[in-house]
């Protein structure tokens, strides 16, 4: 398979959590964005690492790519809910 297709997921993924992050901190003033986005980026960063080094491994880059799209999902819906106030 062609690496465009899982670059441009995580990408996507990446953005996606990037806007995660400066709505929990700058619009919904929420203490864990930074965390969350971040778990998220690790999250797609290590699946292209997986996809790109090593065949045999590519099942896993899979997915990790996966579980990053479902991440940034869980972790909008669950900063929503029941996220921490930011300190003033």
């Amino acid at each position: 398979m062609p690496l465009i297709l899982p670059l441009v997921i995580a990408l996507l993924v990446v953005l996606a959590a990037t806007m995660l992050w400066v709505w929990a901190g700058s619009i919904a003033h929420l203490r864990d964005g930074a965390l969350v986005a971040s778990a998220i980026v690790l999250l797609a960063a290590a699946s292209i690492v997986l996809l790109v080094t090593d065949p045999t491994l590519e099942w896993a880059g899979w997915t990790l790519l996966a579980l990053s799209v479902a991440a940034v999902v869980i972790g909008w819906v669950g900063l929503a809910r029941w996220g921490r106030p930011a300190r003033r």
